[in-house]
């Protein structure tokens, strides 16, 4: 049965194979069966070794290990409890399953990306290729990344639009800024500055590999007021570790105001602009903002690249 003809599939399936998948939910909406079933992967050859790694009575574990039993899904032999063939398809479905609940704000991403109507063929499939890169059930959502779109979103097709937009946000910034940039930008660093001068609370990670790059250091120095900017700002704020950090991170995002977020696809193979989107949504913006400060505080507190870089310049 295939994803993309769920709907159809599920108006033909008849009554007894709707009370058995019932039954089978019903055995699994009680986390001791589930363990149970999980646990039994390898077989279940000791029961007693069972019930005390999986910290049970033996009342409990026998009365979800029988309904498991009457489900279909385990079997007993000379060497234990083991998978049926049923219960073996159900185990990787269900591997599937968590592997899905794990990755449910990357599935939102990639479907609302991919339903989008703003793009066109080409960017869909830059966006899916580089969402769906050694993503565990790209295999499962694949089929449904066609769908429509669950939210609005604005494509950004060039990197100039992109920092026009940027610095036109962060001039109206009032409550805080999260950045983190694979690029150095002149333009958009002067916007940065300003967002902390005007008091306005902020972080901002750089990539490692970006900052270790010749190309930013040719950047820099072809950006003296920046550099100059950025340098004083520094001295306001001693600290530097408080609002600054420097981790590798898979693509560039902002998040301004807890509402306004914008994040670019890199191309990659060579890391360049190739496509980026601006969405104002509290929830996904909140997402990114978890997703920022777990990187910020995974962060290396060592030497910074950007320290060395200002010193030699």
């Amino acid at each position: 049965m295939q994803v993309s003809n769920l709907s159809k599939s599920f108006s033909d399936v008849d009554y007894n194979s709707l009370c058995e998948c019932s039954d089978l939910f019903t055995v699994f909406s009680n986390i001791d069966a589930l363990r149970i079933f999980m646990y039994a992967e390898k077989g279940i050859t000791n029961s007693t070794q069972a019930i005390k790694e999986l910290n049970l009575t033996p009342k409990r574990y026998y009365s979800r290990l029988k309904e498991i039993l009457d489900c279909g899904l385990l079997t007993k032999n000379d060497e234990g409890y083991v998978y049926t063939p049923i219960g073996e398809v159900v185990a990787k479905m269900g591997l599937t399953l968590i592997e899905v609940m794990r990755n449910k704000d990357k599935i939102e991403l990639i479907m609302n990306l991919s339903g989008s109507s703003v793009l066109s063929s080409d960017e869909r499939n830059k966006v899916n290729n580089f969402l769906l890169e050694n993503f565990e059930v790209g295999q499962v959502i694949a089929p449904m990344i066609n769908g429509p779109m669950h939210s609005k979103m604005e494509r950004i097709s060039t990197y100039d639009e992109l920092v026009k937009r940027i610095c036109d946000e962060i001039n109206i910034c009032k409550k805080n800024m999260y950045f983190a940039s694979q690029y150095f930008d002149p333009i958009v660093s002067d916007k940065a500055v300003d967002v902390m001068n005007r008091g306005v609370p902020a972080k901002v990670m750089m990539s490692k590999k970006t900052m270790s790059r010749k190309l930013t250091k040719l950047r820099m120095l072809l950006a003296p007021q920046s550099v100059l900017k950025m340098l004083d700002n520094m001295r306001k704020n001693p600290d530097l570790a408080n609002f600054y950090r420097e981790v590798d991170f898979p693509f560039s995002f902002l998040i301004l105001d807890e509402e306004k977020c914008f994040f670019e696809l890199p191309n990659i193979i060579d890391g360049e602009f190739t496509i980026a989107f601006f969405i104002i949504d509290k929830n996904i913006s909140q997402r990114f903002i978890t997703l920022f400060n777990n990187l910020f505080d995974s962060a290396d507190m060592g030497t910074l690249e950007i320290i060395n870089l200002l010193k030699n310049l």
